[in-house]
């Protein structure tokens, strides 16, 4: 409440200081000049909007509540307030028409001088609500940005004839790029991605479940927008007299604003900032190349990388050569073994259903040396020993970017070689994908999906089309369901999978995409009786024991499942895996583990638990949990070999690439040895002073990059979605709103 406080005893004396400046303007119309009360007032209505704005935010309890933050903004502010008001008068002995023109200032050479002013002030409010140290910044990487902030703004400014209001809005869209940036990584720990743009629309549908809570830094870019917004209401004053306006300063004027704003055009899509300009995003520390190198370059560096690059050396014949060989060394390896013709036998005879279940945010924070708490895990997860197999997965998102975990196992294809802030689902075209629906939907069976939330999220209604999938089972199926926190709960999903069960005796593929855990987890909504209570060095974290209260939900929602499916006359497999952990477990991987190299400290974070489970003995398979750490990209081959299903070429080389490469991500990957390198790491084959094991690891991710590029992109048409092209998505007009054609 104190910054309510604060804001509000300011409120009241900026509108003292308006009430008594307009008292007092109205005496000194005089000589026949009259005040430029009219734009004066609408500034000063916008900075007073601010000013209550943060007032009544911080009422709710949503500022930090400090008072040396809010004191020095409501004193910019209400300064501001006071100059914004009281413009006529104070202006007009300097730049009004009745100052002496000795004591005029250069029209255009104010104005360039105040808008690098307005510049700097803007990449301030851009920065500081997330990027707290500015002078962690690489030098040249500020001037970069401070020089694009200032080309727009001031390109801004004179195509707009020198007026103050288009500089200041320009102002204000930086500012809200920093809190957005701020609160995508409160969020999500990870800064804001060029992808991001187009999943806007699924992180509205799910932003309800956070919490928008400003910080004493927020406030000062508030500080630095105010001090913008005052300087660009005064270059007003520097426009040249109405009946001085001719058509040689118009044009002047909008030559100025062409040239800058074409410029920067120009300037970030001329330039190659990842290999010229040595600009470029590290996948395992984002944030931190963000930092260093400021958010636009950074961002900008991100958004060159979208479009696929081909391998070097690369050649669709070529391409096809690598999966054909690999795919035979499959065939005369894993695929000649008894237990792979057993279980291949088996599942022509039986034809399993087989559930996927891509549980949301679920993982094992054991691993953070059992959160300093004595927590030991999702039990009941844990304790599974009558698994085909179980292990570790390696994926590549974290605290966010589900789509790119469930890209990866649908299709089976890395993340590693698309890019951090990549999501395919949006941006590009994936009817040419091969992918575990349309492979199921070849054997004969019905293959659904769901997912209790909004068809849209993540352009899934789209992409699942295209997948093949005969149905799409979103929010509007899901009405009536018990709900946890608003979300629909595990056990819901599950029951719609036994009714599916029920309801088709044919083999079944169906893919499950939970909602129920997903962030934020400071909402307070999770009952009494189910809360947690772990003390993280003696300490209640409530956003922790939300997060590990719906983890034991999920855990005994999957001990329930699991024991229905036992008692099921009907042979059933299930792949249960989790698609990221949430935002918070980088805190205690950088206090806890201090003394490991960078791509195990990362990896840390990009892992998940999965475990694949039968409610019958696989011929050819012990059913003891055998433990096989693996990455997202390679299970769902992985799931099709050890349950007997056919596979495909690609499946084939992917397995047998497996044996010098067992785990790819977004991070690093790793040699047959186990051991983890960043994705950075040298990829030279020809170096023969790399270890034996690294060297083939190296050659399988140079080999795993040209067989993915021409099964991803090597298809004639656009890479990008059917959106990214310019064209509208496909619709059928006999369908209901939310639902998507079946088949």
């Amino acid at each position: 409440m104190l910054v309510a406080i604060i804001t509000c005893i300011a409120f009241v004396a900026s509108l003292v200081l308006c009430a008594r400046e307009l008292a007092f303007s109205r005496r000194l119309a005089v000589d026949g000049r009259v005040p430029l009360r009219r734009s004066s007032m609408a500034w000063t209505v916008v900075l007073l909007a601010i000013q209550l704005f943060v007032g009544a935010w911080g009422a709710l309890g949503l500022v930090q509540d400090e008072p040396v933050a809010p004191l020095i903004m409501n004193i910019v502010l209400t300064g501001c307030i006071y100059l914004a008001v009281a413009r006529p008068r104070l202006s007009d002995p300097f730049v009004g028409h009745f100052a002496p023109a000795g004591r005029r200032p250069h029209p255009m050479a104010a104005s360039v001088i105040a808008m690098i002013v307005v510049g700097i002030l803007a990449t301030l409010a851009l920065e500081i609500p997330s990027n707290h140290n500015l002078l962690w910044m690489y030098p040249l990487c500020a001037l970069l940005e401070i020089s694009l902030v200032t080309a727009v703004i001031t390109g801004m400014y004179f195509i707009f004839q020198r007026r103050g209001a288009a500089p200041a809005i320009a102002a204000f869209v930086f500012f809200a790029i920093g809190i957005a940036e701020y609160f995508v990584i409160l969020f999500k720990s990870q800064p804001i991605q060029p992808g991001d743009l187009t999943a806007i629309a699924t992180a509205a549908a799910v932003g309800g479940g956070y919490v928008f809570s400003l910080t004493s830094y927020c406030l000062y870019a508030i500080a630095f927008l105010a001090a913008a917004f005052t300087i660009c209401m005064y270059t007003a004053l520097l426009r040249h007299a109405r009946s001085q306006r001719t058509r040689k300063r118009l044009l002047l004027n909008l030559l100025i604003g062409v040239l800058c704003l074409g410029g920067v055009t120009a300037h970030i899509t001329l330039i190659d900032y990842y290999n010229t300009l040595q600009i470029q995003v590290y996948t395992w520390r984002p944030l931190e190349s963000y930092y260093r190198q400021g958010f636009i370059p950074s961002f900008i560096s991100s958004a060159q990388t979208i479009q696929p690059r081909k391998p070097q050396d690369y050649t669709k014949s070529s391409a096809q050569k690598l999966i054909d060989e690999y795919a035979a060394s499959y065939d005369e390896g894993e695929g000649a073994t008894s237990e792979r013709a057993a279980a291949s036998a088996q599942f022509e005879d039986t034809k399993p259903t087989v559930i996927a279940i891509m549980n949301e945010t679920f993982s094992d924070l054991s691993v953070y040396q059992n959160l300093h708490a004595g927590y030991e895990g999702p039990t009941y997860f844990n304790s599974i020993s009558d698994a085909i197999q179980r292990g570790d997965l390696y994926v590549s998102a974290y605290g966010g970017g589900t789509c790119n975990t469930e890209f990866e196992f649908l299709t089976g294809n890395s993340m590693a070689y698309l890019g951090q802030g990549v999501y395919p689902y949006t941006i590009y075209n994936l009817t040419h994908a091969e992918n575990l629906a349309q492979q199921f939907s070849d054997l004969g069976y019905t293959t659904t999906a769901m997912h209790p939330n909004h068809a849209t999220n993540w352009n899934r209604e789209n992409v699942y089309n295209d997948f093949g999938f005969d149905q799409f089972l979103s929010i509007e199926d899901f009405e009536g369901a018990d709900t946890l926190r608003g979300m629909v709960t595990d056990d819901a999903t599950y029951d719609k999978i036994i009714d599916l069960l029920k309801d088709n005796d044919d083999p079944q593929f169906i893919f499950d995409v939970t909602m129920q855990n997903h962030s934020g987890y400071d909402t307070g909504l999770v009952p009494s009786k189910l809360q947690t209570d772990y003390r993280i060095d003696g300490t209640y974290d409530p956003e922790v024991n939300e997060y590990l209260s719906l983890i034991k939900q999920s855990d005994k929602a999957l001990q329930k499942f699991i024991g229905e499916l036992r008692n099921l006359d009907r042979p059933v497999v299930v792949v249960f895996f989790g698609d990221h952990q949430p935002f918070f477990p980088s805190e205690f991987n950088d206090a806890w583990f201090t003394n490991e190299d960078d791509a195990t400290h990362s990896e840390r974070l990009y892992h998940t638990s999965y475990v694949i489970w039968a409610n019958y003995d696989v011929a050819g398979r012990s059913q003891k949990s055998d433990t096989e750490d693996i990455s997202t990209n390679y299970l769902g081959a992985e799931l099709m070999n050890l349950i007997g299903a056919p596979v495909s070429d690609y499946q084939k080389a992917e397995l047998a690439l497996r044996e010098n490469m067992p785990a790819i991500n977004i991070i690093g990957y790793q040699d047959r040895n186990r051991t983890w390198y960043l994705s950075s790491a040298s990829t030279s084959t020809d170096d023969d002073s790399l270890p034996k094991a690294l060297a083939a690891a190296n050659k399988a991710r140079e080999d795993l990059a040209k067989m993915q590029y021409l099964k991803l992109f090597d298809h004639g048409d656009s890479v990008y979605t059917k959106t990214l092209q310019g064209a509208a998505n496909e619709t059928d007009p006999n369908l209901a709103p939310g639902t998507t054609k079946i088949k």
